[in-house]
């Protein structure tokens, strides 16, 4: 047997942060990266439509790239205090990846990276919180995947962490932030993007479902 997942709802096309409008809940807890987010608005975005929907909300900022252990207890640590029924994470493939684990921190705090790092071992998420990714790029597809990757500096490792369960809900890709990148970013991230594909068209566990996603659009 065989599983493929996405999230439930995948919003596109210019204008498509409005789709934060429509989201039910009390408490959303934004996690964001570094400045040009902010720069460009669309975090001042992000905050106002969630606010129209009715949502206290919280930010967390400064994710750095590869994000660290310490990031992710600290931002646990803010949700715990918080109490948020929503995860919004907006950015690269950092401050998303970041979000995914402090989600798993937040709902079990007891559990450990050692625990989480046994593939497909987590615990059932969303009994306090449903998650949103929003990116900035067109590389990680983190927004879509069951996969985050956090950096223990102290330890000098890498934690893979990868589970369905931390498959974001709703996805929202937003060509209006992308357009704000850098060439040289825009450009590798393309590169990244193509070499995924490959990836995914070539991987042992693909299937009939996931092989037209792999493929170019002609």
């Amino acid at each position: 047997m065989a599983r493929f997942t996405l999230p439930r709802d995948l919003y596109h096309g210019k204008g498509a942060l409005d789709a934060l409008k429509d989201l039910k809940g009390k408490k959303a807890f934004v996690v964001v990266g570094g400045g040009s987010m902010k720069r460009f608005g669309f975090l001042d975005k992000v905050e106002a439509n969630l606010k129209a929907a009715g949502m206290e909300v919280a930010l967390f900022e400064g994710v750095e790239p590869d994000p660290s252990v310490e990031t992710v207890m600290k931002g646990a640590k803010a949700m715990q205090e918080f109490q948020p029924d929503w995860i919004v994470a907006i950015g690269g493939g950092s401050p998303i990846d970041a979000a995914k684990a402090m989600w798993a921190f937040y709902e079990y705090p007891d559990t450990t990276f050692e625990q989480l790092c046994i593939p497909f071992n987590f615990p059932t998420l969303r009994t306090k919180a449903k998650f949103c990714a929003i990116p900035s790029t067109s590389g990680t597809a983190t927004e879509v995947t069951a996969f985050s990757v956090i950096t223990d500096y102290h330890k000098g490792v890498k934690y893979p962490l990868a589970d369905f369960n931390i498959t974001p809900d709703v996805a929202i890709v937003d060509p209006d932030l992308a357009e704000t990148m850098p060439k040289k970013l825009t450009a590798h991230t393309g590169m990244d993007a193509m070499t995924r594909a490959i990836e995914a068209y070539v991987s042992t566990l693909h299937c009939d479902y996931t092989d037209p996603l792999a493929l170019p659009v002609s």
